[in-house]
């Protein structure tokens, strides 16, 4: 990157010339001599804050996947899912941060390129004729549109990169239909409604890259102003069939989860506990939230083609870019709180699991002939296990506890008579922690033997 006061002539152009692609990215302006007259205002001091900028820029640069708005969830997403990238949500997750963060750093760049020097000229109307007087010089490019590689760099690549990340991400929600959605016949519809989505990013993704640079400044040298504001009329109109194809492609989730999975899910409590538990009722924020907005987007740009082709007033500011952002946002935030929830509501599972899987024995017997599981329970308050009375052939059950480490070491029963109800036979446990509430849980094979497995699913002896 060169600073301003060491270009020459040749890195300006002449538009009136057949000039190429790449000359027209690195041209540093339309007018030599513009460049010479904004030189001459300049200070020893000027000079060096523009040196000091370009630092800064490359700096902040740096710095801008931090400031990223979804830098902090996909960490803590990363976090709770243990850097697994093994998983399909985690590879969109990643991805979608890898390609709009990239598309963050390409734009703060931009700034990079603040300057370019060009004619400016006046427009005047003299019955059907335009005459055009030359008002003097421009140097800076207030708007991105006004320097070729500005424009490459943030709006052909950096668009090219947000919309790419945004298109990744947008198959989270087909992904956790196809997961729970089996009828195979109503999920096509989603993978078109999906599709579809897809579609209409990539199409101003190209619309992009088919607006040159050479056609922001005219054979005079002076910014096309004209053209620029065209280009986002039709802009706007692929962003508005962006939102309704976003709606769509909610409307089609839904009502494949309605059909395959809400008929079955049958939860007696109200929306919020439903939209904490159940993970396809969170679709309802993002379909809401584009369809109240929609309205809004629609009105908009009606009234911006009306007043640009009927009353030719190609001036109007009605851009809602915020708006826009925080409709598209919305459904990749519920990404984050959707993983969230769903890890939150997977431990609370377990945790239950855990404790309603163990049949709770009145008394202080158990009949192996009503399960094939057989479950023993402590009480930590006593120190010892329910009493229970094996066979005299039977090995010891529990051969040590070790309160230090929380561990049982491995045993095993042979020779389970399953007409003997099991009464008496006190383990004592030598513990002098307070362990409340816990269970001692294991499971007998058909063989008659009491094995060792490696998670409580299975009966392992787990300490709840």
């Amino acid at each position: 990157m060169s600073y301003i006061d060491t270009y020459t002539e040749k890195n300006f152009i002449d538009p009136r010339e057949d000039n190429t692609l790449f000359q027209w990215i690195f041209s540093k302006g339309t007018n030599y001599s513009c460049y010479n007259e904004y030189l001459s205002t300049l200070k020893d001091e000027d000079l060096i804050n523009n040196r000091i900028d370009v630092i800064r820029t490359i700096i902040y640069s740096i710095h801008t996947p931090l400031q990223f708005t979804f830098f902090y969830w996909t960490l803590l997403l990363f976090i709770l899912h243990k850097f697994n990238f093994k998983k399909p949500v985690m590879k969109i997750v990643l991805i979608h941060f890898i390609l709009r963060s990239t598309g963050d750093v390409l734009d703060k760049l931009g700034n990079l390129w603040s300057y370019y020097f060009a004619n400016q000229y006046k427009e005047i109307k003299n019955g059907d004729d335009t005459i055009y007087l030359w008002e003097g010089c421009q140097y800076r490019s207030f708007q991105t549109e006004m320097h070729p590689m500005k424009w490459f760099v943030t709006r052909q690549l950096g668009v090219l990169f947000w919309f790419t990340g945004e298109i990744a991400a947008d198959w989270y929600p087909l992904v956790r239909t196809r997961a729970v959605a089996r009828d195979q016949k109503s999920i096509r519809l989603v993978y078109w409604a999906c599709g579809i989505f897809n579609i209409t990013k990539i199409t101003i993704i190209v619309y992009h890259w088919c607006f040159s640079p050479a056609k922001l400044y005219d054979k005079n040298g002076v910014y096309n102003k004209e053209l620029v504001n065209e280009f986002y009329v039709y802009y706007w109109i692929i962003h508005l069939l962006i939102i309704y194809a976003s709606v769509f492609y909610d409307v089609a989730v839904f009502h494949v989860l309605k059909k395959c999975v809400f008929k079955t899910v049958k939860v007696k409590s109200g929306f919020l506990k439903k939209f904490q538990t159940i993970s396809e009722y969170r679709i309802f924020i993002s379909a809401g939230i584009n369809i109240i907005f929609l309205p809004i987007v629609s009105v908009t740009i009606v009234l911006k083609l009306i007043y640009y082709y009927y009353k030719g007033y190609h001036n109007l500011n009605f851009s809602f870019d915020e708006i826009r952002q925080s409709i598209a946002n919305v459904q990749y935030f519920m990404i984050f709180i959707d993983q969230i929830l769903l890890l939150r509501s997977k431990k609370e599972a377990t945790k239950n699991m855990s404790i309603n899987a163990l049949a709770k024995l009145n008394g202080n017997y158990f009949n192996n002939k009503s399960s094939s599981n057989s479950i023993f329970q402590y009480n930590s308050a006593k120190s010892n296990l329910l009493n229970y009375n094996p066979d005299e052939s039977q090995n010891d059950l529990l051969k040590s506890y070790n309160s230090n480490h929380h561990d049982f070491e491995k045993f095993s029963l042979h020779s389970v008579n399953n007409d003997n109800n099991y009464n008496g036979g006190n383990f004592n446990m030598n513990n002098n922690d307070d362990y409340n509430d816990k269970s001692l849980s294991f499971s007998y094979n058909s063989n008659k033997t009491l094995g060792n497995y490696d998670n409580y699913y299975t009966g392992k002896i787990r300490i709840q």
